[in-house]
């Protein structure tokens, strides 16, 4: 079971996430997204590496 850092854009964006989040970076673990979404690949990282605590957004927020 590792982490993976996905990007996410159009249609790929969950819908409760859009229109707020055109592009984003999350965090998968199995295929479920674990945390996001991101601005950026680095802070993706971050949460995968442990220097973060992850975050999970139900509802847009920039």
């Amino acid at each position: 079971m590792t982490s993976q850092i996905k990007h996410l854009s159009g249609d790929d964006v969950p819908k409760a996430w859009r229109p707020t989040w055109a592009v984003c970076w999350v965090v998968e673990l199995n295929g479920t997204v674990v945390a996001g979404p991101y601005a950026t690949e680095e802070e993706a990282r971050a949460v995968v590496e442990g220097k973060e605590e992850p975050r999970i957004s139900q509802t847009p927020a920039p």
